[in-house]
């Protein structure tokens, strides 16, 4: 019976009918190979004006190496991978569904840009790091904002205790957006609560990726809780055609309570976040609640992707324009987005972490579950470290991918050289995903080390300067060092054939 469900399940399906397209693919190009003049000569014309403009392409450098050799080697098939799977930008039609979200929430997009926002007040506090907050507020659609507490989660078990609390206080919306939505524990003690308070005329918005959910909810799953009075909606569903549109995912962890109280890290709505399971160890999460205006960019971002997803287009006053309580605690708060182009222009998350990390004067403190780092960033590490910042990374003991944490370990050699202290954390996987810097400046949120996250798919994070969550993250890294195996060149060797994987590997490491 568990061999049929497997055997019809819509993974299943959905990976033949793909093996199909690949194939029928394959065998097109076999035709054409009996016609091997005509089929070289178009081989080599094509492969020419695939790799000038893969050369004159505003990407990732690092990227363009290994699309070169994928050309090269495997030809006319390399060329179609290339333009289907390279892509980082939405499709046209994605783009005009995004422009019209766009242009009705206009006045609160200008509102986050206008330069009248930012004080002398707000320039004469952040001194020397106006310019960090300058960037994620032109960028990202995000100004700083006081007058909001700031609370951070060591794990997931003391966040979701919090978080069912918050839930239960709603009295006009809830809206959440998530990578993954796994039934269990934890999801059944959240749908319980979104369906009494849909049930008491609270709106209640819930988005999941459907490939990051694939394995975990059935393809209709969404219907069923829009049947509880949820409006439920999939990002970007999947289909079984070979296509770039899959490149782009909600890695997003979001929570939105009223307006006033917002939830944002690496903790996804599934047991092993609370670990209740625990397939790879003690699972180790982090996240940040805000209450108090800097919700007010937790929200907008939420609304401009739910909305681009459901294709509508409404007022968000009643969202935005709202009271606040007063809080006393000092610093300030910039929760920002970042994507695919041409909705974001840069690559937010990967230059907010370089400013943090370019910045350093004392130390840096870095969690994450994956380290597949381009040029830019390693070479912002190790010129940390060789300036004499304390540059401390924690990475997973227990991987959940073990062909990735090969690539992660095969980045140790040259850090650890260049002065960089590396710890593998022993109880199990890390999955929290922040920097902290010199006891100021610091991020949480749902951006890995790694080329997905930084070129293709929808992140977020809370940039913090000064704010009460920033010690306790400090604290929580601090205590995480102690409980990880500190490696050194020797731990940090591989085998031979180690080697020779991982170099091979982190050749293709900007593809995976």
């Amino acid at each position: 019976m568990k061999f049929l469900r497997i055997l019809f399940s819509r993974v299943t399906i959905i990976v033949l009918f793909i093996f199909f397209q690949i194939f029928f693919g394959l065998g097109i190009l076999r035709f054409y190979r009996d016609y091997y003049a005509a089929y070289h000569f178009v081989n080599i014309v094509l492969a020419a004006v695939a790799i000038i403009h893969l050369i004159n392409r505003d990407t990732n450098p690092d990227a363009k190496l290994p699309w070169v050799l994928v050309i090269i080697f495997m030809q006319l098939f390399g060329i179609i991978l290339y333009m289907i799977f390279s892509n980082n930008y939405v499709s046209r039609k994605q783009r005009k569904v995004y422009s019209n979200i766009y242009a009705n929430a206009k006045k609160y997009i200008e509102h986050h840009h206008n330069d009248d926002c930012i004080d002398e007040k707000v320039k004469s506090d952040l001194g020397e790091y106006y310019g960090q907050s300058q960037y994620v507020h032109l960028k990202a659609i995000s100004k700083p904002y006081t007058n909001t507490n700031t609370k951070y989660f060591k794990c997931g078990e003391d966040f979701f205790e919090v978080y069912l609390n918050e839930l239960k206080k709603a009295e006009k919306f809830i809206f959440m957006e998530y990578f993954i939505i796994d039934e269990g524990k934890m999801w059944d003690a959240v749908l319980d609560v979104l369906v009494e308070k849909a049930n008491a005329g609270v709106e209640v918005r819930v988005m999941y990726d459907d490939i990051g959910s694939i394995f975990k909810l059935t393809s209709n799953y969404y219907k069923k809780i829009s049947e509880k009075g949820i409006n439920c909606i999939k990002f970007s569903p999947f289909t079984p055609f070979v296509s770039a549109v899959h490149n782009n995912r909600d890695h997003r962890k979001v929570t939105v309570c009223d307006g006033k109280v917002g939830f944002v890290g690496g903790i996804n709505i599934s047991d092993e976040y609370i670990n209740e399971v625990n397939p790879f160890g003690y699972w180790k999460d982090s996240a940040v609640m805000l209450k108090g205006e800097g919700v007010k960019s937790l929200t907008l971002m939420f609304l401009l992707n739910f909305d681009a997803m459901a294709k509508s287009t409404k007022s968000y006053d009643e969202y935005l324009e709202i009271e606040f309580e007063k809080y006393d605690e000092i610093g300030y708060v910039q929760p920002f987005g970042d994507g695919p182009r041409p909705l974001y222009n840069d690559y937010i998350s990967k230059t907010v972490y370089l400013n943090i990390i370019n910045q350093a004067k004392k130390y840096v403190y870095i969690t994450t579950p994956y380290l597949i780092l381009d040029s830019e960033l390693r070479s912002a590490i190790t010129s940390a470290a060789s300036r004499g910042v304390d540059v401390r990374i924690v990475t997973p003991g227990i991987p959940d991918k073990k062909i990735i944490f090969n690539i992660t370990r095969s980045n140790y050699k040259k850090l650890i050289q260049a002065g960089v202290k590396i710890y593998q954390f022993t109880p199990g996987f890390i999955h929290s995903k922040s920097i902290i810097s010199d006891d100021v400046v610091g991020v949480v949120g749902t951006i890995n080390l790694d080329y997905r996250s930084l070129i293709h798919h929808y992140e977020c994070g809370v940039w913090m300067y000064k704010v009460e969550a920033l010690s306790q993250l400090k604290e929580d890294v601090l205590k995480t060092i102690e409980v990880s195996d500190f490696q050194d060149e020797t731990k940090a060797k591989q085998s031979l054939i180690q080697r020779l994987f991982s170099t091979l590997l982190a050749i293709f490491a900007p593809l995976l």
